[in-house]
């Protein structure tokens, strides 16, 4: 069985990168000689992470985009399934992107699907807010041709019509070590991406003051980097790292670093992440991991995604908007971790949504195998 999978991999931003590969386990956990094209804006670094054919994005606006559009319908039309995500793929805009934004590429990539006979679902996609009428009829468009429509969360769901499967995050379903928890003292973990600068400097601020009080309260601090950036402007968190916290931190190690596999350094990952007694982050996927793990986190919510993934697991009192103040944020963040019981049973509901994005996985693999 072949399967296509298009998203944004290959981009060095660790969240994305672990949607992929959890992606290829579940289908493989089905289908374990499936073989898979993924289209991706940097296809020789996602090849090089996940080890699978790779064609570049159906983009316009690019050299050779003629001869990009026939190699893509070529690959789709080599495949029994074509799937759109995980992760937030439909944007109409972004810090990044213009209006209207990714919505017309994946419009037409459904319809090079459909022209090729190959069947189309979503898995695990969001979609960013601050959308329009005319973005969310074309999002109906989308989900009514596909064969199944695997979302995120309930807000995704919404823009998709009444065939919507609630999934929950691919991250979910990513399996985990053998955690051992030995006690290294107060450990804490940051996770924070470069944001716009209205909201970036008083977040750094205020991140900066809850960081110190910790310290002088004798904890003991890394910083994550989720992502570097690249071919994404704004994107690299060691920018912030720089600038803010390499005096106060160290710098934590990452499965992109490109010196083991991922998949082996993606284990040893989680298990150093599973020694913190504390996360505080804005990076979605930093956080919840976290809490997959157990480790009791506050989650920073830039995006309403981050929002939602904490609401939906029953941690709403430990999500805060980008404007907290530090005092704030402190004491959400020493309550969270005098709650290990809550976040025990948040990993609980993280494994079992996890099985329920397993499951549709693995029924839309056999659906059309």
């Amino acid at each position: 069985m072949r399967v296509g999978i298009v998203g944004w991999f290959g981009s060095d931003n660790l969240g994305d990168e672990i949607l992929l590969h959890s992606l290829i386990t579940c289908v493989r956990a089905v289908k374990e000689n499936a073989s898979f094209v993924v289209f991706s804006p940097n296809p020789g670094r996602a090849a090089e992470l996940h080890g699978v054919e790779t064609e570049h994005m159906p983009v316009l606006r690019a050299r050779g985009a003629s001869d990009r559009q026939v190699a893509v319908q070529r690959a789709i039309k080599s495949c029994q399934l074509l799937i759109l995500g995980p992760g937030t793929v439909f944007q109409e805009r972004s810090p990044n992107l213009s209006w209207p934004g990714t919505l017309p590429m994946f419009a037409r990539i459904v319809a090079m699907a459909k022209l090729a006979g190959t069947p189309v679902a979503t898995v695990g996609v969001g979609v960013r807010e601050g959308g329009t009428p005319v973005g969310r009829q074309l999002l109906r468009i989308v989900g009514a041709s596909c064969l199944a429509v695997g979302v995120r969360d309930k807000r995704t769901a919404s823009h998709f019509g009444p065939s919507a499967e609630v999934i929950g995050d691919m991250a979910y379903t990513l399996p985990l070590p053998a955690l051992e928890r030995a006690d290294p003292g107060r450990r804490f973990a940051l996770s924070l991406r470069p944001l716009g600068p209205d909201v970036e400097g008083p977040l750094v601020a205020t991140t900066v003051g809850c960081v110190d009080r910790l310290r002088q309260e004798g904890w003991l601090g890394t910083f994550l980097p989720m992502a570097f950036g690249r071919g994404a402007h704004g994107e690299d968190d060691r920018v912030i790292y720089e600038r803010a916290f390499r005096d106060r931190l160290d710098l934590d190690s990452t499965p992109l670093d490109g010196s083991r596999p991922l998949a082996g350094a993606l284990r040893d990952w989680l298990q150093s992440l599973a020694t913190n007694q504390l996360v505080l982050g804005t990076r979605l996927h930093a956080a919840l991991l976290a809490v997959a793990v157990g480790v009791p986190t506050v989650a920073i919510a830039y995006e309403r995604k981050v929002q939602d993934a904490f609401v939906d697991l029953g941690l709403s009192e430990y999500v805060l908007p980008p404007d907290v103040d530090a005092e704030t944020l402190y004491r959400t963040a020493t309550a969270a971790a005098a709650s290990t019981e809550l976040f025990r049973e948040a990993a609980g509901r993280v494994a079992a949504q996890g099985r329920v994005a397993q499951g549709f996985v693995t029924a839309l693999v056999k659906r059309v195998d």
